[in-house]
């Protein structure tokens, strides 16, 4: 399995100053981790082209690739200023090396208050997917959607995007855990967009039926979710592991967004699922 890990685990320490990309990259390179994914908490990388370039020089001398690049979006409205705003993403993300791109298509909080709303916007999400995905290609790059969020979650309408995008460079970023957002069990979100899907994402999470304290996400099926170190939650990683190891070229990037602390908990995450991974095989 080709394990890398997310920036995005490291987005507390970051948004502390206690951290900043390009030590993001030196930690990557004194780990197991054989990739580095970038989730843009903003435009930053989009506006300050200084520190793209830092970045690649950092991760060019510590010999950390740079997969994918995650940023988010909303296409509800069809917006002419927010698809030019993803297509120039798509050329940061080219000047950082990735050959992955993934942007959202909807707010991950947002949520159709009917199916019909849902209906409504689709066909201004697969317009502006397309755009994105065909300026991609020219730079030889994959785009996808993930499966997170409230409604853009879930196997049948993810894949039922990509199909209706209807292009061979775009994809899904399949998350193993996020399909429980929306009631979904997690092995039929992985085996619903396995052969969709271009990377992968590995979390766990804490899942009650009652609300211990704060902090917990509501899912749709009236569940409550804790992320947690992968491993130690209450996901069936070595199973889902199995089932992403059927397609062994997929790379996969760990994505902690727990309450324990990083970088140790980002540590003791790589190793629990390189172990479950090794189990599974």
């Amino acid at each position: 399995m080709k394990l890398g890990v997310s920036s995005y685990s490291f987005s507390k320490l970051m948004a502390r100053g206690e951290m900043d990309l390009v030590g993001v990259v030196d930690w990557v390179a004194d780990s197991p981790a054989e990739h580095l994914e970038i989730a843009a908490l903003g435009d930053d990388l989009l506006t300050d082209d200084k520190l793209v370039e830092t970045v690649v020089k950092a991760a060019g001398d510590r010999g950390v690739p740079i997969l994918n690049y995650l940023i988010g979006a909303d296409f509800r409205e069809g917006s002419t200023e927010e698809i030019d705003r993803v297509r120039r993403h798509v050329d940061v993300g080219h000047r950082l090396g990735a050959r992955l791109f993934r942007h959202d298509v909807l707010p991950w909080g947002w949520r159709e208050a009917n199916q019909a709303e849902f209906e409504a916007v689709f066909p201004r999400l697969v317009e502006g997917a397309q755009v994105v995905a065909d300026h991609a290609a020219e730079l030889g790059i994959t785009t996808t959607v993930e499966n997170h969020g409230m409604s853009m979650n879930g196997h049948e309408r993810v894949a039922r995007l990509v199909h209706a995008v209807d292009r061979p460079n775009f994809r899904v970023t399949l998350d193993l855990g996020n399909g429980l957002c929306v009631g979904e069990v997690p092995g039929r979100t992985v085996s619903g967009l396995l052969d969709v899907a271009a990377a992968a994402h590995v979390k766990d999470f804490h899942i009650r039926r009652s609300i211990p304290s704060d902090g917990w996400l509501k899912t749709l099926a009236g569940d409550y979710l804790l992320g947690t170190i992968p491993g130690h939650g209450d996901l069936d990683l070595r199973a889902l592991l199995a089932l992403v190891a059927t397609k062994p070229d997929l790379p996969v990037t760990l994505e902690f967004e727990g309450l324990e602390a990083a970088p140790g908990a980002v540590e003791l995450g790589l190793k629990n699922v390189l172990a479950l991974a090794e189990g599974a095989s």
